[in-house]
């Protein structure tokens, strides 16, 4: 969440923000609020102090005026208590309200309506020329006996699949390949050299973060959402929907050395999502699923390297895509497609041959402090000052999605799959499947 200072001092930039990711937040009301909670802690500080100084007066007093200082506290503790009890309320619509008010967006942002609108940036690879008719991932899988639908949706329903043999094997290929390219010190340098940032060269720590949260924390790091998270309301637990959900709040209650920065790690879990309201979303194929797992770096920095991380995690991304050989784009994503906490978000996008298209498969969300604010997760700046973490997430690999890049890209015309020479040590030397 933003700091309430910060929108009293910037109310126009506030609402702005606001408006270019079109969100209809509730600033004005917000403001109100914070109004009436300014004079009724004004109010209970006078009553206080009226109090206290009765108090004081009462030990000289004579059993007459006693009795009527008595009653005078009796109705000065009725109205403290009264006082009280709008406080909370208020404070409880206050902090809601809150909630719901957008980090305003980077102004490098471009400002457009949707995701139609994102802006290319780069696009890299030579788009696969075939000399026979392409076949999409499920006619290569289900030839391949690498998947099956039709087993899942009996036993689990729409939207689930069982992977199966090289498949499998090349998913877990993938997972090793993307964990000692990030652990690397030395790959991560040559990036930022690269990328002529000028920030540490420390490497990922690997982890397998809980596929579990509490309602709490989820909503406190604005990654709720309402009608995707999979709930289990008497346990206060929400399925995860992806590995930065329980990443983000590692460091929650926290003040950590700024010696010690940035903290970088790479998770890896499954997530879970409705995907309601998007039946009509590619319920062909597993691009859109129910159940999927992904590999999701998450870093914290002090305010002063926050947008450089985010850089590095951008050029990290495309690393590993050019390390399979997949033609992508990097898209600087609009206003109007960012999320609440986002400050600045660039999608990849990876071509997908048998749609003719690129569609996306990484993201990057660089958050500012908004995620750390209500968590408390600090760091000591070299004044011994606390200052909040800045928080960035980003796709390392999302495998269903890019499985499916690599079949379609890797497909021959006999209906075998070639290996990306990368993964080909992770998969006992085999070059085809």
């Amino acid at each position: 969440m933003l700091d309430p200072k910060f929108i009293k001092e910037n109310i126009e930039l506030v609402k702005e923000g606001a408006r270019k990711k079109r969100i209809e937040a509730p600033i004005d009301k917000w403001l109100e609020l914070e109004e009436l909670r300014i004079e009724l802690q004004q109010n209970f500080d006078e009553l206080k102090a009226k109090q206290n100084k009765v108090w004081k007066e009462i030990v000289k007093a004579n059993l007459e005026e006693k009795k009527q200082m008595l009653t005078e506290m009796w109705i000065l503790k009725k109205e403290i208590k009264e006082i009280e009890e709008k406080s909370k309320e208020n404070l409880k619509n206050w902090n809601k309200l809150l909630m719901e008010i957008p980090n305003p967006p980077s102004p490098k942002m471009p400002e457009w309506k949707d995701d139609s609108e994102n802006v290319t940036i780069k696009t890299w690879g030579e788009i696969p020329k075939f000399d026979f008719e392409v076949k999409n991932h499920m006619e290569l899988w289900t030839s391949l006996d690498l998947i099956d639908v039709e087993k899942a949706a009996q036993v689990s329903g729409a939207r689930f699949y069982y992977l199966k043999n090289e498949a499998v094997l090349m998913q877990f290929a993938i997972v090793q390949f993307v964990f000692q390219t990030l652990i690397d010190e030395k790959i991560i340098k040559k990036l930022i050299k690269e990328n002529n940032l000028d920030i540490s060269s420390k490497a990922f720590v690997p982890m397998i973060p809980p596929v579990m949260i509490r309602n709490d924390v989820q909503e406190s790091i604005h990654r709720v959402f309402w009608d995707q998270t999979y709930k289990f309301g008497e346990d206060n637990l929400n399925l995860v929907a992806s590995a930065e959900h329980t990443m983000a709040p590692y460091h929650m209650w926290e003040v950590l050395e700024k010696s010690s920065l940035p903290r970088r790690y790479i998770g890896y879990s499954t997530a879970f999502r409705r995907e309601a309201g998007t039946y009509w979303k590619d319920m062909w194929g597993i691009l859109r699923t129910h159940q999927f797992d992904k590999l999701e770096m998450e870093s914290f920095t002090d305010a002063e390297t926050g947008e450089q991380e985010q850089k590095l995690m951008v050029a990290i991304q495309e690393y590993l895509v050019q390390s399979l050989w997949i033609p992508y784009k990097v898209q600087q994503v609009c206003t109007g497609d960012t999320g609440k906490p986002d400050y600045q978000q660039f999608d990849i996008e990876c071509w997908i041959p048998a749609q003719n298209t690129y569609r996306e498969t990484h993201t990057s969300d660089y958050m500012t402090d908004f995620q750390t604010r209500w968590i408390k997760s600090f760091y000591k700046d070299t004044d011994w000052k606390r200052k909040l973490l800045h928080t960035n997430d980003s796709t390392a690999i999302a495998i269903g999605r890019m499985l499916i890049a690599i079949f379609e890209n890797y497909q021959t015309s006999d209906w075998r799959i070639k290996i990306p020479e990368v993964l080909v040590p992770f998969m006992w030397w085999r070059t085809i499947i």
